[in-house]
């Protein structure tokens, strides 16, 4: 089921759920919250995309990563590459192999005229078995049941949609991923895409994502996946199976941007960026 309401207090709430504790790149104070820099090295990026870049730059009043999609690009491996892509493992001190729930999220803004075309990626948290938990996307079919892989999707006009990589055979999962209004549909290759037009992305504001995922016992379908736009709650999926084996953990956060998509139809229509700002998160044990 979807519910809709407002978080308490703060409609860009970033931390809508309760916490033992985390970190953030926004400047404000949070309880049991770490403030870090906005740098690779502080956020524990890894395995960039060749040929991509992330520059740090200052816009609406905010530190931000800058993704630039030039005309006619597609993924970060196409001939013209677009976006960017790399995975975050969170501070150091962000010790996550033993957490049963994260709560991750980011401000982003799209220029103000910028062309959705028919749609593109956004990061999200992953995990898995290892280093099977990477590469739990591009229709990757072999060992689906040992990663996860939880982005989001812009579409056609700003539409939001949670994009999902979950285990496969999992019939009360797939039904609850179905159900979410006001249009949700499987695809065994490209996995899930949940809520579609749930929310709607708005060009040249912040607009601010937060993802809350409670894993399952493995064997049970208990897990929960959440989501927030600008702090109302726009998705909510209670009892699914996030994962298959108790070793299949948290890994970090999919750090990926791209319009795509499978062919040139996807490309991005004219020279654009996105900015991404506020990254944050928190997780229990």
């Amino acid at each position: 089921m979807v519910h809709r309401r407002r978080a308490a207090g703060n409609a860009h709430a970033i931390f809508p759920m309760a916490y033992q504790s985390g970190w953030t790149t926004s400047t404000s104070s949070f309880p049991n919250i770490m403030n870090v820099p906005l740098t690779d090295n502080a956020l524990g990026v890894n395995r960039v995309s060749e040929g991509t870049s992330h520059n740090i730059v200052q816009i609406g009043g905010k530190t931000a990563w800058e993704a630039f999609y030039p005309k006619g690009s597609m993924n970060p491996s196409s001939d013209i590459r677009g976006g960017f892509g790399f995975y975050l493992d969170g501070p150091q001190s962000w010790s996550i192999a033993n957490a049963k729930e994260i709560t991750f999220s980011y401000a982003v803004m799209f220029q103000s005229d910028f062309q959705w075309a028919k749609g593109g990626k956004l990061p999200g948290l992953f995990g898995g078995i290892g280093k099977l938990a990477y590469g739990c996307s591009g229709g990757r079919k072999q060992d689906r049941d040992k990663c996860f892989d939880l982005r989001y999707m812009w579409r056609t006009s700003g539409k939001g949609e949670l994009y999902a990589y979950l285990p496969l055979n999992h019939p009360n999962t797939d039904y609850t991923l179905l159900a979410i209004p006001p249009y949700s549909a499987r695809n065994a290759d490209y996995g899930f895409s949940v809520g579609r037009g749930s929310w709607t992305f708005q060009a040249g504001n912040w607009n601010t994502m937060t993802e809350y995922v409670k894993l399952n016992t493995p064997g049970s379908e208990d897990g929960t996946i959440r989501v927030w736009w600008n702090g109302e709650l726009v998705i909510s999926a209670e009892n699914i199976a996030v994962r298959d084996y108790v070793n299949s953990t948290f890994t970090g956060v999919h750090f990926q941007t791209f319009f795509g998509g499978s062919d040139s139809s996807w490309n991005s229509p004219q020279d654009q960026r996105a900015y991404f700002a506020d990254i944050s998160g928190s997780f229990i044990s």
